[in-house]
Order: C-alpha cells, then structure tokens, then sequence
C-alpha cells in the first residue's frame, strides 16, 4: 500500500488515526495491538506471504536477542548467529539471483534463476534487527516487551522505505505516548505529510518522463546529445531528490500523527560542500548505521589514514549493493567510496577544511556545485539497468560522442514539442516541464527544507504549531495532491525497491 493512492489516504489512514484516538482511554497495550494489526495489513496488503516472512523474522531476531540479554557467556555465538541468519535471509530473497547471474557468467554455466520475489522492506526491517541484535550485546537494550518490539519493527510509517530505527529512539515514546498527543504534533504532521504528498505527485514524478526519456533514446538504439545527456542525468537527481525527501517527509509526518517522533533521514542534501557532508545528509540512519555498525568495527580511520580510507570504500561499495542486486549500483557504491576517500586525502595532504572554505561564499558555492555535478554523474550508474547504459550516458556528457549542436539546440526550442528524435519517445513531452529544472534546483540550493519551515527538531522531540498561513497552504497541497492521486496513476517511491 503507497502512501500516496486512494486506499491509503481514502480508507486506511483515516480508520487508523480515527481507532487510535478512540483507544486513547485504554491501557497503552490496546493501542499498541490496535496499531500492531493495522501495520501487518498495510505490509500484507499486496501479498499476505510477505506477514509470514516478517513474522517469522521477528520471532527469531526476539528469541536471539532475548537469549544474548540472559546468557551473557553465550551471547557472542548467538549474536555471530543471529547476524549470520538475517544475512542469509537477505541473500536468499535479494542476491540469490544475481549470485546465478555471475556464477553462470564465470564458470560458463546455465543455471535457470529462481526468480524469487522480493519482499518489501526487507533490506530495512532485516538491517533494523541486526541493529537490535548488535545493541543488545553491548548491554544498550534490556528485556523488552514482545508487543513493543513487534510495533517497532512493524510501525507502518517507517517500515517500507525508513528511516532505520533503533530500539532506544522509540521505547520511550512508545512508554509515554499519551503525552506525545499534543496539537503541535498533530498539526506538524499534517503539514509534513501535506508537503510530501505534494512533492511526490508534482515535483518527483514531474522529474520521471525527463529522466526516463534519456534511457528511453538509448533503447531505441540512439546515442542522446550532450544536453541531452545532462539534463536527463539532472532530471533523474531531482526525481530521487524529491522521490526520497517526499517520503522522508510523509514518514515522519504519519508517525507524528500518533505521538511518535522518528529521527531525520534526509536533510537538503545538495547543500553539501562535499560528498561526505552529503551521506551526512543524504539517508542518514543508513549512513549512520553503516558507520556504526561496519565501519567503526572494522576499524575506522584508527589505524591511520590509508586504512581508513579502505575502510570507507568497503563500506560504499556494501552500501551500494544494499541498494540492488546489480553491478551498476556495486559501482555507484564504489564511485562515492573513491570520492570519499578522494576527500579525506584532500584534507590530510592539502589542508582543504571546512573552516577554510567558509571563508570566501564563491569558494562555498563553487564546493557546492562540484559537489552536486559529481553526485549528478553518480546518478547515471544508479538509474542504469546495466553498463552499457552507463557508458553511452558518461560517455555522451562528457563529449565523447560528439557535440550534436542542431540536436541539443532542439530540445530548447520553445516553438517545438519533443518528440523521441528530439527527446522523448512514442507520447510528448510538453516543453513547458524543462524550466522546472532550474526551478527545482533553486528550490534544493537555496529554499529551506519541510523541517525547517516547520521548526521541527525529531532529535529533541519538539515541534510548534504552525502558523494559519501555513496551515492553510498545507491544506491547499493537500486537497491538490488528493485529487492527483483520485485521477492519476500513482508511481511507487524509487526506495520500495530496496
């Protein structure tokens, strides 16, 4: 179920919200059950076998955790363990294919693929509880009620597409519910979820057909033009931009509505000066898992720069393959860990620092743009279906296939509609959707993002009630994104793929 399609906004969120406040006179176990069963009918509701798979999931992470809290001499065996299970799960459902797919291609075999469907979420609720395994052995989570754990890994707004949660940032919440019902919360995530709604119908999928459109000429056995070439790779980053921010946003947004805040996952990335100031913003509780769970243990930077430097790459290249069973996003992963250590060699040998740059704004905005160009062309190993794709992409914006002037010129023609031998194939493409590329990217370098027109801190569990100027655009947002997803097809947010 999307968030953003009729069943959701028409019938389950308001039955949901409606039954929880009813329940608010009850003991906090009737509205956590309450809320428990609404999230595995959201889960199960295109496949009622993916309940059984996040059940059973549960069931064991509990029982191991549980085991690794009393039996303190056992617990690392049953830790190796559990991360040894929920590992496995992943490559069964995930990577059992593509493993086929490269065990065939090496050893010249023909194996059929199993063509195993993937869950939804089972790269998040599958990373979440190897979080709470691990938390457990250093002694950070005591006994834990089966019902909370249960809500936690299920709890509707994160579950799909995140944020990561860890059992510390939510027990508490979960404890004291009652008191979390305040009307600034209420109102907080009407408005967040107002704007993510808006974000997703008009501003990411406002990006697809350009974005599309691009791989959409190489399909058709065509090299596209240099402009071609960037604005489609533009396109694409302000379509997963907007795709994910939206439903960070709706996320956050739902969760408040029942007194619950879940920490900040995106928070203007293309602000950044550098690319590691960008996965500082950009997915943070994956980023921040990853470091707290596979960099800090393999070591870090404590053994010294190169080591480091290592470390942070291993680290890329695995949160690439998080991303999708694929070489292309093995090499997107690889191509920010080279950037990232490109940056910590910069700071170590050059003296490039934060402090330096925030000297001079031109300096600033020029860090900025380089880094959102380098993040633009990690883009095309992202959204390609294989390295083909890719090189004829890279290849063409880079001028390696030509400048075809009369070819470029044509897709800003103002007088024209682009049609596939200009830009877009077998529909058209208005061109009145290619100035919202530098509105968009306006919007992303210089605008403040939802949170901070809101004044929500997720970190201190604070937020104000928005003004009645604000109030009354969100409620415009709102009834506009309605009636967008009553009379349109909805796409589904690019992370329900991971």
């Amino acid at each position: 179920m999307l968030f953003h399609e009729q069943s959701f906004l028409l019938i389950f969120l308001p039955f949901v919200v409606l039954g929880y406040f009813l329940l608010i006179r009850y003991p906090k176990i009737i509205q956590h059950i309450f809320l428990l069963t609404c999230s595995l009918f959201f889960y199960g509701y295109y496949n009622l076998n993916h309940i059984f798979l996040i059940i059973f999931s549960i069931l064991f992470n509990y029982n191991i955790s549980s085991f690794i809290i009393r039996n303190k001499k056992l617990s690392k065996i049953a830790l190796i363990i559990g991360l040894f299970s929920n590992i496995l799960l992943l490559i069964s459902f995930k990577y059992i294919d593509f493993i086929i797919y490269n065990f065939n291609f090496v050893f010249g075999q023909s194996k059929k693929n199993l063509e195993v469907e993937l869950p939804l979420a089972i790269s998040f609720f599958t990373f979440q509880q190897i979080a709470y395994l691990v938390d457990s052995k250093k002694g950070l989570i005591k006994n834990t009620n089966f019902i909370k754990y249960c809500l936690f890994i299920v709890f509707f707004p994160q579950l799909i597409a995140g944020p990561i949660v860890r059992f510390q940032q939510i027990i508490n919440q979960l404890n004291s519910v009652k008191k979390q019902l305040k009307p600034e919360n209420l109102l907080t995530g009407f408005c967040l979820f107002s704007f993510g709604l808006y974000k997703k119908h008009y501003l990411a999928d406002g990006m697809k057909p350009i974005a599309d459109s691009l791989f959409f000429i190489i399909d058709r056995g065509s090299n596209p033009s240099i402009l071609e070439s960037w604005i489609g790779s533009i396109a694409f980053g302000l379509q997963i931009y907007f795709d994910f921010s939206a439903y960070s946003d709706m996320a956050i947004g739902l969760a408040l509505l029942f007194g619950i805040y879940l920490p900040l996952n995106f928070n203007s990335p293309y602000k950044s000066a550098n690319i590691t100031e960008f996965w500082r913003r950009w997915h943070i509780t994956l980023s921040e898992f990853l470091r707290d769970y596979l960099y800090f243990p393999l070591g870090g930077n404590r053994k010294g720069l190169h080591r480091g430097i290592f470390n942070a790459m291993l680290v890329m290249i695995l949160g690439g393959l998080w991303h999708g069973a694929s070489w292309t996003f093995i090499a997107w992963g690889t191509y920010h860990g080279i950037l990232i250590g490109l940056t910590h060699a910069l700071k170590r040998y050059v003296g490039f620092n934060s402090k330096m740059i925030s000297k001079s704004i031109n300096t600033v905005c020029f860090n900025k743009f380089t880094t959102f160009v380098l993040v633009s062309i990690g883009w095309v190993f992202f959204r390609s279906e294989n390295f083909q794709q890719a090189r004829i992409v890279l290849e063409s914006m880079f001028g390696l296939s030509g400048f075809d002037l009369s070819r470029s010129l044509k897709i800003i023609n103002e007088t024209e509609i682009i049609r596939f031998n200009g830009f877009l194939p077998n529909q058209e493409l208005d061109i009145t959707l290619l100035p919202m590329i530098p509105i968009l990217l306006l919007i992303v370098w210089v605008m403040p993002n939802s949170n901070q027109i809101l004044k929500l801190n997720p970190t201190k569990f604070s937020s104000k009630i928005p003004s009645k100027i604000l109030l009354l655009v969100c409620g415009i947002l709102f009834f506009f994104s309605i009636k967008i997803s009553l009379e349109n097809t909805v796409h589904e947010f690019l992370y329900f793929q991971f």
